[in-house]
């Protein structure tokens, strides 16, 4: 008789949930698709949470921590973005990390004097995990990656309830799984596969890293800035030099406020002045990282290098050559190394021919240029904001911006969220615009 490994019944059941899920988004996926919605009283205590970061002085930061709402300034949401400091305010595994290790701490000794056999007890601290998460991902606004990494937290340790140490890399597959397949269109979203990049890419570095904290910091965060160079050009069109010495200065002071902004998300239902004392403890700490980014926004702009729009099938090769040269050795690992280098060098042909990144007056600071060439460039639209109104006044504004930037022949446009077949025709009537390729990023 035929014995199959449940390693391979698993990977099967992957691979099909994922194939399910690719299909389904492809050609099932529609705009008002179910997504998931807060009910009544978590939106009610968002409400709350939103009140009083409303009194602390770094209300933007502290706001989009609790309820991961990023409603931010245009100065601060570009020092964000110059400095490659965006995903902070972004809930990921940065911030559920420390919240299931806070909350592991805490029901571990609350459980130390429950009377019975330290596997009931694992299993009953699983329990109470799985409900803070869903309490969490709620709070935080129900975003991708934070179902991904708790997905990825909440596996490894099912697997270790029965004293077996799962793969690192299987428990991370098993999360895109599981994310694919409850939240729809999440397999072709664009923070989905930002998510699944970084999260790959450390979980193989981080072994091999230096003891020392700091230069670990600084070779993630570089390695990762590298990681992301695929959608770099969708979303920002620039590359960021900078990002991994302002990152090696902002995360640890971040790592130590966010515990205070997750325990005022735990005691809002029971006591607001509670949870206002644990923000503006956090609003504190936090204080030095908001004025790093800003010190550094000038700094990381000059030092921005453009990147160019290329090919779908050069991404795919620089992508899986990366993650070959990760995850293979001797000639394999030798030749992914040529091909990653290989096929880096079309993303930086911009530098070669663009002296200029403009970012618009006209949209808020929400939109900026880059140029190719003396009369050719792109426009994107900052993937964090919302997409301003399609009217007269944005037809107006956008050939404006165009011509403020210097290009008479638009290249691309880049929007964060979609765009019909309508609002491309209109644009397409714009003489600049005529011979336009029209992105979402959505």
């Amino acid at each position: 008789m035929l014995k199959i490994k449940s390693e391979y019944i698993v990977i099967f059941l992957i691979i099909s949930v994922f194939s399910f899920s690719l299909i389904r988004d492809i050609y099932f996926y529609q705009e008002d698709f179910p997504k998931p919605q807060s009910v009544k009283f978590i939106t009610n205590l968002q409400n709350k949470l939103e009140k009083q970061t409303a009194t602390v002085e770094n209300h933007e930061f502290i706001l989009a921590l609790s309820i991961g709402k990023r409603d931010f300034s245009k100065k601060f949401r570009h020092n964000l973005a110059v400095t490659g400091t965006m995903h902070l305010v972004a809930i990921s595994a940065f911030h559920t990390g420390i919240m299931i290790l806070l909350f592991g701490i805490l029901f571990k000794s609350l459980l130390f004097f429950l009377p019975t056999r330290p596997y009931v007890k694992n299993i009953v601290m699983f329990f109470l995990k799985i409900a803070a998460s869903v309490y969490y991902f709620f709070i935080t606004g129900a975003s991708i990656p934070t179902l991904r990494s708790l997905a990825f937290i909440l596996f490894f340790d099912f697997f270790m309830i029965f004293g077996s140490f799962p793969n690192p890399v299987f428990i991370f597959f098993c999360s895109l799984a599981a994310v694919a397949l409850l939240i729809p269109g999440s397999s072709l979203s664009m923070s989905f596969l930002m998510s699944a990049l970084c999260v790959a890419t450390v979980l193989k570095i981080w072994r091999v890293l230096p003891k020392s904290l700091a230069v670990s910091l600084v070779c993630v965060s570089a390695t990762v800035n590298y990681t992301l160079l695929v959608v770099s050009a969708d979303l920002s069109g620039t590359f960021s030099v900078f990002a991994p010495f302002v990152n090696f200065f902002v995360i640890p002071v971040v790592s130590i406020s966010v515990p205070f902004v997750t325990m005022a998300q735990f005691l809002i239902p029971f006591s607001e002045g509670a949870a206002r004392f644990m923000l503006k403890t956090a609003d504190f700490l936090i204080s030095p990282a908001s004025f790093f980014i800003s010190f550094f926004a000038g700094l990381a702009e000059k030092t921005a290098v453009p990147v160019v729009q290329v090919p779908v099938f050069v991404k795919i090769i620089f992508a899986a050559s990366f993650f070959s040269s990760l995850y293979f050795r001797n000639k394999i690992k030798h030749l992914s190394l040529t091909t990653n280098i290989l096929s880096l060098i079309p993303f930086f042909f911009g530098i070669f021919s663009t002296d200029e990144i403009k970012r618009s007056d006209e949209f808020g600071g929400k939109a900026f240029c880059v140029k190719e060439n003396v009369t050719s460039g792109r426009i994107f639209f900052d993937k964090y904001a919302k997409n301003p109104p399609f009217n007269a006044y944005f037809l107006t504004n956008i050939e404006r911006f165009s011509a403020e930037c210097g290009i008479t022949k638009v290249l691309s446009v880049h929007f964060p969220g979609r765009i019909t077949e309508k609002q491309t025709k209109a644009l397409r009537k714009k003489i600049r615009f005529k011979n336009a390729k029209f992105y979402s990023r959505e």
